[in-house]
């Protein structure tokens, strides 16, 4: 499996997930401190990068298919580099909407590139360890780009953190020209079919679910650490990184042994768990305990869940089936951001983590309700 192509696509996303990582800390430190903005303003801007991405995730599959991952890798990356160099020349709050948009926009790009170039390197049976390896540099890019993000902005380098974040999304267009090409399909144009791919929604729907949870931890955890007596979040967000290394490569083949709805159980409860304690314990011990609980079950989450996708799909429709449940991803993220950041503002960011972990809970209803069902009548054809 570890192939030298393999390597080349899952660095790529690890560049480009540590450019998202890297944006972090310093979004709503720059709205809050530097734009005047508050919670909801937060919310908005993490919904219109979600909403973006969303929204041209239909015609990226197409794209892939007709002119092959590694250019849909590169010009993400490069769009996504060029919205966040021009975020220094803003200076209100609602002048970053449009930029987030396209940075969405350019993340959804990668992330499709990405993610159907690792399904098609896997090997037959092993697709969630694959999805395993892979996402360490989803989540291992979130956990160290906040590090590098708090260290470089300081109390108000705001500047210096968005061209590093650019810096970032252009190495991963450097590191995606060495990809391999990855055209598809070119014998299914002449029936292209729906550009969403029904087999993927059940397992999305429960993506969006943790991810709109979870979305509380990296949104409000840069100010929420300073103001419970931390000197920052970078910590906190090492320590999630770590965890979640540790968690992707030791116990990579479980959720293939175990089976893919069993081991999306075990995340769903974690993330619960992990949430709730962040409402629960207030405290610095209670904020690193909890996140060391969180980061196991988003460890497990997303692998399982891709894996659920690609069984249930037959070759030539893999790229629509995973653009259509990637972009759950971004759909999570911006219910999550939009009602969660309103439910903060309102309240506190301490409550926003109950609501997230109120959101893991549906997801396992729906988990289990919906989404094993339609998995179970899908292979039993």
């Amino acid at each position: 499996m570890i192939t030298k192509p393999f390597v080349l696509v899952t660095t790529t996303a690890l560049a480009l997930f540590v450019y998202i990582g890297v944006m972090t800390p310093l979004l709503p430190r720059l709205i809050e401190e530097q734009l005047g903005g508050n919670e909801i303003d937060i919310g908005l801007n993490l919904a219109a990068f979600s909403i973006a991405a969303v929204l041209i995730r239909p015609r990226l599959g197409r794209f892939g298919e007709r002119h092959g991952l590694r250019s849909t890798m590169v010009l993400g990356s490069l769009l996504a580099a060029a919205a966040t160099s021009a975020c220094v020349l803003v200076n209100t709050r609602w002048g970053l909407l449009p930029l987030r948009g396209l940075q969405g926009v350019g993340e959804a790009a990668v992330f499709v590139g990405a993610a159907t170039s690792i399904s098609d390197l896997a090997p037959p049976g092993r697709g969630a360890e694959a999805a395993s390896y892979f996402s360490v540099a989803i989540f291992g890019g979130l956990g160290i780009g906040p590090v590098i993000g708090e260290s470089v902005i300081g109390r108000d380098r705001f500047d210096a953190g968005l061209l590093t974040a650019a810096a970032f999304a252009v190495l991963a267009a450097l590191l995606a020209m060495l990809t391999p090409a990855g055209v598809r399909h070119h014998h299914h144009e002449t029936a292209p079919g729906p550009r969403f791919h029904r087999a993927a929604i059940p397992s999305g729907l429960v993506l969006a679910l943790g991810v709109g949870g979870f979305v509380t931890f990296t949104a409000f955890m840069p100010e929420y650490s300073i103001s419970i007596g931390l000197s920052g979040s970078k910590w906190v967000f090492a320590t999630y990184a770590a965890v979640c290394l540790l968690i992707r490569v030791v116990a990579a083949t479980v959720p293939d042994r175990i089976g893919h709805a069993r081991s999306v159980t075990i995340a769903l409860s974690f993330m619960l768990a992990g949430l709730a304690m962040l409402f629960l314990f207030p405290w610095p011990v209670g904020v690193f305990a909890s996140t060391v609980i969180a980061a196991i079950g988003i460890s497990f989450q997303y692998p399982s869940l891709m894996a659920m996708v690609i069984d249930t799909v037959p070759e030539h429709e893999r790229v629509r089936a995973i653009s259509t449940f990637t972009m759950f991803f971004e759909i999570g993220t911006a219910c999550g951001a939009l009602i969660l950041g309103t439910l903060a503002d309102l309240t506190s960011k301490r409550s926003a983590f109950l609501g997230g972990a109120v959101f893991c809970a549906v997801g396992l209803v729906v988990l289990w309700k919906v989404a094993v069902p339609h998995s179970r009548r899908h292979l039993a054809v």
